[in-house]
């Protein structure tokens, strides 16, 4: 079956790609956004989704649905979620994390999220795919577009 080479946002299927996995653990301190970054250039990769996270956070950034601006927190997180896309400039990574009284705070990850004791993580590369954003006309947000590789070579 053959895909255009991109198809407007609103598609039920814009493309289709192989896929390779990706597993990395994170340490201490180090920056949550920082090592999907790693992952995704050491794979050269211009498509990559987050499939999973386990671990905790010492510090999360947290922008909430309809806040301008993000949230700090501070303290012992347990990651409870971690799932979204990468390109190249761009991420959109949802987060879910939970307190010691299993309070659950949630949103889009922004940077200066660190790792407190580990972030167990499988991404999936996708290496037919590249993503990258444009600003959807429907939503009025730089949203996700999705171009086929193979189809443009």
């Amino acid at each position: 079956m053959a895909f255009p080479s991109s198809l407007p946002i609103g598609a039920a299927l814009a493309a289709l790609s192989s896929g390779v996995f990706a597993a990395a653990r994170l340490l201490p301190g180090d920056d949550l956004i920082g090592g999907l970054r790693r992952v995704q250039q050491d794979a050269g990769a211009e498509a990559m989704a987050v499939l999973t996270c386990a671990g905790s956070l010492r510090t999360a950034r947290i922008r909430h649905a309809d806040a301008d601006e993000g949230t700090l927190y501070e303290g012992r997180f347990e990651i409870v979620s971690l799932t979204g896309t990468l390109d190249p400039r761009h991420q959109h990574l949802h987060i879910a994390i939970s307190d010691g009284a299993g309070r659950v705070f949630g949103g889009h990850l922004l940077p200066g999220s660190e790792v407190r004791t580990t972030a167990e993580i499988v991404a999936l590369i996708l290496p037919d795919l590249a993503f990258d954003r444009a600003v959807c006309e429907r939503s009025g947000f730089h949203e996700l577009t999705i171009t086929n590789r193979k189809a443009e070579a």
